[in-house]
């Protein structure tokens, strides 16, 4: 018993110990493992991607020699063992294998066999070909065996298997297109150089055909793409490189069409922008056998032409700042279609999904060789109503002698049914055989039982199309009742914020400057549903200040429905008025009713204006606030009702005059207060010298300043109040006193009356000297005449500021001056604050 446990126990401890050191082992086992074979000159990549968010590391050896990282690169040839520390690695890792193809001297030829490699079926691949020369030359891709078709960089294709090709351009790569297998492409010439790629899904066999790659004479341009077109009927889209962004700057890439014998092909521009130039323009150059044309992108494109030829997308020299700055490039998006001459196109339309929508498509004119069908029957125009498939037919129809409509009608029965929110009016999608002679969308709104249709920009606010105010938008919006009354002509910008109609409406989008519109095009529109509203029409503005916005009545200039009534309702800031004018009134004759024009303030029950079509009325009036103006229109019985009126916001004219007014009256006010306190001085002035019984004249007349002013001119008998001499001793003797006490003080003795004799230092008082001809003033000085006094040449001059004073003063004046000299000079100097590629291990920096 006892040798029973001993064996166990020693049995345990082994089995311990092994799992302790096997356990590595283990994990490495449990993990997936797999051995590639590295082919010479090639470099497999396994990168773990960010998305995955795991951990799971790739191990490459074995043993102590095992090197575990998140990514390994295999670039020597032969086995080499990997191992993956997850047990899903395809979900973690993907693998690109990258071989370098370079041609060293002429002759120069490879054949590119895509080969796959059974352990990495799991796996996602990306197949890199780098072609590479020492000098400037030409690479021919050769696709004739299988052929390319061009996607767009967001489309996949359908047996996943998805090309990419990339040419060098100086020091950048450039992606010429994605591509799928199978189609008109031919083969590609790549200046200078580039790449081949081929991206393969996991889990899915690698189907790729060889692809011959030779040295080829020099090109002009970046690129070549050889596109050879079927016979019959052909279609195929084309994108610029480095689609959607720029084009590289000042560069040249061409397009090389072989059209069939027989045939016809047509350019169409489908998309297209252009970046801001330095130096020339971009174009499109079109190359015949003996013809050269060079047209702008926004010229009308070549459409059944015969014969092959070429097309060049030429970009200028870009101001690259401004370019990038405002998201702009060169990005050309077109379609190359041709046709058999007398050929038929077919086309198949479902709508049998839609409820709402229909297709009518019409000859443009009567004497057009066009031959339409409608499963299989001709017709001279072809309608699909809503949910039906058909199959159209199209003999002889180039795209501008057809016309294609699009009905979409959205509404709702009961209010209740209807959107929560504003639905935008977008142009619904459809086949792409279809002609792309876009003419007209009409959208047909239908409101609910009692209930209005609302209208809105989709952004900003709607501008009415007059006179004077004409839409010169690409695309044109209709609004119109469904009766088929005219509303009027819309287009962006303008102050119209929001239009109510009353019933159904239908909104119609046409050309404006171009001759079709595109299959895609900015909503422009949002609609939605309301209550039912007391008018025919009411319109929402938002005037702007000292802007004139022109209004005009419904269905300008056709007049409005009969019985119709029309209402703008204009919200103006509290600080404006509004000047508004009838322009141009048409009014009818009625058998019943009467028009009306009414103008009333919003919030109040009087009526600022009004006016009928038996009656006058001004043609301009101010309105102080937020108004409403109405217009109804009577049963006619000759000529018709419409109005247009200007609307312009301005600041008040009589707050400005009230201002003006009140500073006046301020200064007249100021006035009379500085005149009423002269007069006040001089009052007391004259009560003071009132005090005064006479003062003696020497030529022979008194008068008393304070009380009688100046005398008038006296007769030569007229001798009162004039007196040769005064007798002091009679008139003043009770005055006068000793002539001792007169000089005690130095001064005269007061109250005592002294005769005037003049200054002692000065000659005596003359009158001026008498003109040349006039008698002698001595001689003829008449008596009782009134004489400006004439001081002595020596009288003092008055008194002027002391010294101190008037230094002060120009001592405080230069300051002043030196202060405004220094803080007016500007301010100082003000300084501004200036406010690896998968082929890099096989070709080094180079690519």
């Amino acid at each position: 018993m006892k040798k029973e446990l001993t064996r166990l126990f020693k049995a345990a401890c082994f089995l311990l110990l092994f799992g302790v050191f096997a356990s590595p082992v283990w994990s490495v086992t449990d993990s997936h493992k797999l051995t590639l074979a590295v082919h010479p000159g090639t470099v497999v990549n396994i990168n773990r991607t960010e998305a995955s968010g795991s951990k799971c590391t790739v191990c490459v050896g074995e043993g102590s020699k095992m090197s575990c990282q998140p990514w390994a690169a295999l670039a020597e040839a032969g086995k080499v063992s990997v191992t993956f520390t997850c047990t899903n690695p395809w979900d973690v890792f993907i693998v690109e294998i990258i071989k370098k193809i370079e041609c060293k001297a002429k002759p120069c030829k490879h054949l590119v066999m895509p080969t796959d490699s059974q352990p990495l079926f799991e796996f996602n691949r990306t197949f890199h070909w780098c072609l590479r020369a020492p000098v400037r030359m030409t690479f021919h891709v050769d696709f004739s065996k299988m052929g390319l078709t061009q996607i767009a960089p967001s489309e996949t294709c359908p047996d996943g298997h998805t090309y990419s090709l990339v040419a060098l351009e100086t020091t950048k790569n450039v992606q010429l297109g994605s591509f799928c297998a199978s189609g008109t492409i031919s083969g590609i010439q790549i200046l200078n150089g580039g790449k081949v790629v081929l991206m393969v899904p996991g889990r899915q066999k690698l189907e790729a055909k060889d692809v011959n790659v030779f040295w080829g004479e020099d090109i002009k341009s970046l690129a070549i793409v050889n596109v050879g077109l079927p016979s019959d009927q052909s279609s195929q889209e084309f994108f610029s490189p480095d689609y959607p962004s720029s084009f590289p700057d000042d560069d040249l890439m061409t397009w090389n069409f072989n059209v069939p014998s027989g045939h016809e092909a047509t350019v169409q521009f489908l998309d297209y922008s252009e970046p801001r130039c330095l130096k020339k323009e971009p174009g499109a150059e079109y190359k015949y056998e003996d013809l050269t044309v060079v047209r702008k992108l926004s010229d009308k494109q070549p459409t059944g032409e015969e014969g092959s030829f070429a097309l060049s997308l030429r970009n200028c020299e870009m101001d690259v700042v401004r370019s990038r700055a405002e998201a702009l490039g060169l990005t050309l998006h077109f379609r190359v279609s041709s046709i058999r001459t007398g050929s038929e196109e077919m086309c198949i339309v479902d709508l049998s999904k839609e409820s709402s929508l229909s297709v009518y498509i019409a000859k443009k004119g009567t004497d057009s060789s066009c031959k339409l069908k409608l499963d299989s029957i001709s017709v001279e125009s072809i309608i699909v109503p809503p949910g039906k498939k058909s199959i159209l037919s199209f003999r002889d129809c180039p795209e501008e002698d057809l016309l294609l409509t699009i009905n979409k009608t959205i509404g709702c029965q009961q209010l209740r049914d209807c959107p929560s929110r504003p639905v935008p009016l977008i142009v619904p999608s459809l086949e792409r055989c279809l002609p792309q002679s876009l003419n007209t969308v009409h959208w047909n709104l239908q409101a609910p039982e009692h209930g209005a249709v609302e209208l809105w920009a989709y952004v900003g606010n709607l501008q009415q199309s007059l006179p004077g105010q004409e839409c010169n938008s690409s695309v044109q919006f209709s609004v119109a009742k469904s009766d088929g009354t005219a509303i009027g002509q819309f287009c962006p910008g303008g102050i119209i914020s929001e239009v109510q109609v009353h019933g159904n409406v239908t909104v119609s989008a046409s050309p404006g400057n171009d001759l079709f519109l595109r299959r895609t095009f900015q909503t422009f529109f949002k609609v939605s549903f309301a209550k039912e509203i007391t008018e025919t029409y009411i319109f929402h503005i938002a005037p702007m200040k000292d802007v004139t916005s022109v209004l005009a009545s419904p269905g300008w200039p056709g007049g409005m429905k009969p019985y119709s009534t029309a209402s703008w309702i204009a919200t103006v800031p509290a600080t404006l008025e509004v000047h508004l004018s009838f322009t141009k009134v048409s009014q009818p004759k009625c058998s019943v009713r009467h028009t009306s024009i009414q103008v009333q303030t919003l919030g109040s029950r009087e009526e600022m204006y009004s006016r009928r079509e038996d009656e006058g009325g001004d043609s301009e009036i101010v309105i102080p606030e937020s108004f409403y103006l109405n217009m109804s229109n009577c049963l006619p019985e000759k000529n018709s009702f419409s109005v247009m009126v200007e609307i312009t916001p301005m600041k008040p004219r009589r707050l400005l005059l009230i201002i003006i007014v009140a500073v006046v009256g301020v200064l007249l006010m100021g006035m009379i207060i500085a005149l009423v306190a002269v007069c006040v001085v001089i009052r007391k002035k004259k009560k003071q010298l009132a005090q005064q019984v006479s003062i003696y004249n020497p030529n022979g007349h008194s008068f008393l300043p304070g009380l009688h002013g100046l005398p008038k001119t006296m007769d030569n008998d007229d001798d009162v109040h004039i007196y040769d001499y005064i007798e002091d001793t009679l008139v003043y003797g009770h005055l006068l006193r000793d002539e001792s006490k007169m000089d005690e003080y130095g001064k005269p003795a007061v109250d005592t009356y002294q005769p005037f004799n003049g200054p002692t230092d000065t000659m005596p008082l003359k009158d001026p000297e008498p003109l040349s001809g006039e008698p002698n003033g001595d001689a003829d000085t008449e008596v009782g005449v009134y004489r400006p006094f004439v001081p002595p040449a020596e009288t003092a001059a008055p008194a002027s500021r002391p010294a101190a004073a008037q230094e002060g003063t120009d001592s405080q004046l230069g300051e002043r001056l030196m202060e405004k000299e220094l803080y007016s000079s500007g301010g100082g100097e003000g300084g501004s604050d200036a406010p690896l590629s998968p082929c890099s291990e096989v070709l080094g920096p180079w690519i």
